[in-house]
């Protein structure tokens, strides 16, 4: 039997963007699925990646994450996507809470976040990631809230299609867990 595909919410709060979706597993499994390496790279990322990752998963412990573009991608999605951070609260399973680092992305995109954000601020480059991981009835509801130094950089990530982006990185999350024994 095939679950039934739960969608994600979007809410914009003041300098934050709040997603939420049901996820068909444990909330354990999901919490590992986000904070362990060799789960990162079998799910992370939009359609048309693919992901490598290096995680120290505890407080204070860092982590980096790349998405590659694959050839299924059009040429101005081409290039590898880099990320980093600190997790700065890690309370398995219930709660995340990790900066958010995008310094070494492309210039290319850095011009376009900049244009869309209508800055040119490095602070449009760093976020803060708190995610809940709640049982509900043997699935996990995360909860993912994005804090900006700006509602206009906030704007900006929205312009850039960071919505769709993790709407479809939930979609391979879903697919990742369902080929996962969490038994």
């Amino acid at each position: 039997m095939v679950a039934e595909k739960n969608e994600m919410t979007v809410e914009l709060k003041d300098k934050e963007v709040v997603m939420q979706r049901v996820i068909n597993a444990p909330r354990e499994l999901v919490f590992d699925a986000f904070t362990k390496a060799e789960h990162l790279t079998k799910w992370f990322g939009p359609h048309g990646f693919e992901t490598t990752a290096t995680t120290d998963p505890r407080q204070g412990g860092a982590f980096r994450i790349v998405m590659h573009a694959t050839d299924s991608l059009p040429p101005e999605f081409q290039g590898d996507y880099p990320m980093s951070g600190i997790y700065i609260e890690f309370d398995r399973p219930k709660k995340l809470v990790y900066t958010n680092d995008l310094s070494d992305h492309s210039e290319k995109w850095k011009e376009e976040l900049n244009v869309k954000c209508g800055t040119q601020s490095d602070e449009a480059l760093k976020s803060l990631a708190t995610i809940t991981f709640e049982d509900v009835g043997g699935k996990t509801r995360v909860t993912l809230r994005s804090s900006f130094a700006s509602n206009a950089i906030r704007d900006g990530y929205v312009k850039q299609g960071m919505n769709q982006g993790w709407s479809e990185t939930f979609d391979r999350l879903e697919s990742f867990v369902a080929r996962t024994d969490h038994r």
